[in-house]
């Protein structure tokens, strides 16, 4: 069991490494956040291999979950429809979607969510970065 959970941290320092890789060729210093996300996931996935090397050797019964990778679905069609919906657009329904899969069924709470995030990210990209978010048909 140990080496399922080794060789999925390696993997995951390995795409860490790439997107450190290729974001070094991002100019005027777009590369700081991928950069500093690529080493933050490195780092705590070394530091969960370690904590749980205990765990990982106790468990023998093998349960496959798939909610990641519905999840994992989810986000695949989440990047593909910020190109065709548009940055905000997308990121509505893929929070409304995410959330009601992974637990969230009060729908006031979402939308109370989305009223303070939504803004709250169109200040920080487009005001604060000012970087221009993929515009959809709808936008």
């Amino acid at each position: 069991m140990t080496s399922i959970h080794l060789i999925r941290n390696i993997f995951i320092v390995l795409i860490s490494l790439a997107v450190i890789f290729i974001s070094t060729e991002y100019t005027n210093y777009a590369n700081l956040l991928p950069t500093f996300c690529a080493v933050s996931i490195i780092i705590f996935t070394i530091l969960d291999y370690f904590q749980n090397k205990v765990t990982y050797n106790l468990k023998t019964k093998i349960i496959i979950n798939f909610r990641p990778f519905i999840i994992l679905l989810i986000s695949f069609f989440y990047v593909l429809s910020i190109l065709i919906l548009g940055f905000f657009v997308s990121t509505i329904i893929f929070f409304i979607l995410s959330s009601y899969y992974l637990g969230v069924k009060n729908f006031k709470h979402i939308f109370f969510t989305l009223i303070i995030l939504i803004p709250f990210m169109y200040i920080f990209f487009s005001l604060f970065l000012k970087t221009n978010l993929p515009k959809g048909f709808l936008i």
